[in-house]
């Protein structure tokens, strides 16, 4: 194709390679533009929820018993739920960072009437110096008590690994490297939720709690920055395309 003094004669399989580099770069910033307006939804839904003020916490129990979520939840809603710790049997989700130290947080089972198990993230610990080899295992308050937080749903790591270990009987507590529901209730082999519940940062018998009410969705702009990166990189690509298949005619 002559255009001008210049010729453009890119071969069959440039086309190809350049098309399907455009396309994959578009589509993952298409990606993140819709999980910003997920985000944005989600945003929406708390302040909604924000303003509806504290809520009791109702586990349906067939929800308790598969990976189904509770629908009447709201994610970022600040509720309450009365029943009894079980400090006995905790989980500490794995690889948790404050700043620069690594460690736990802690996830205590708080029993319902009916039986329904809540994981309550108590915030997070260090690693004890020791490693791995002698896990924190905290203290709970004992008897009945009302315990509040805010509702969430399980953490996503960016890949999950499974092991068949996970489900394995340890020694309590027991550090799992983001478990999800399935994951959690084979420790129990008892109904638990599909969520958990935050502690409310004023609770005494918490740890370090970086959350409020206003910090549980992440900022849509972050992925609006990343969208705009994956388009950008399009751009260049098929530059480069035109660039190094453009040549001035003799």
């Amino acid at each position: 194709m002559n255009i001008g003094r210049f010729c453009f004669t890119p071969p069959w399989w440039a086309w190809i390679a350049m098309a399907a580099a455009v396309a994959t770069l578009s589509a993952l910033g298409i990606w993140q533009i819709e999980r910003a307006h997920y985000k944005e939804r989600l945003a929406a839904a708390q302040i909604a929820a924000q303003q509806a003020g504290p809520g009791v916490l109702h586990i349906a129990r067939a929800a308790a018993k598969g990976n189904a979520r509770n629908a009447e939840l709201t994610y970022g809603r600040q509720y309450r739920a009365t029943g009894h710790f079980d400090a006995a049997h905790q989980v500490l989700m794995d690889n948790q960072v404050n700043g620069t130290q690594v460690g736990f947080r802690v996830w205590t089972p708080l029993i319902l009437e009916n039986g329904i198990r809540i994981m309550v993230d108590r915030g997070w610990v260090p690693m004890p110096e020791a490693g791995r080899q002698h896990l924190p295992d905290p203290s709970a308050p004992a008897g009945q008590l009302t315990v509040s937080g805010f509702w969430r749903t399980f953490p996503q790591p960016g890949i999950r690994t499974r092991s068949a270990a996970e489900c394995a009987a340890r020694p309590w507590p027991r550090a799992l490297n983001f478990p999800n529901a399935a994951t959690v209730r084979c420790q129990y082999g008892a109904p638990v939720a599909n969520g958990l519940l935050l502690l409310n940062p004023a609770a005494s018998y918490g740890f370090v709690r970086d959350w409020d009410g206003d910090q549980i969705v992440v900022s849509p702009l972050r992925h609006y920055i990343y969208a705009s990166q994956w388009f950008l990189m399009a751009v260049i690509c098929f530059g480069i395309f035109l660039f190094v298949n453009t040549r001035k005619r003799q």
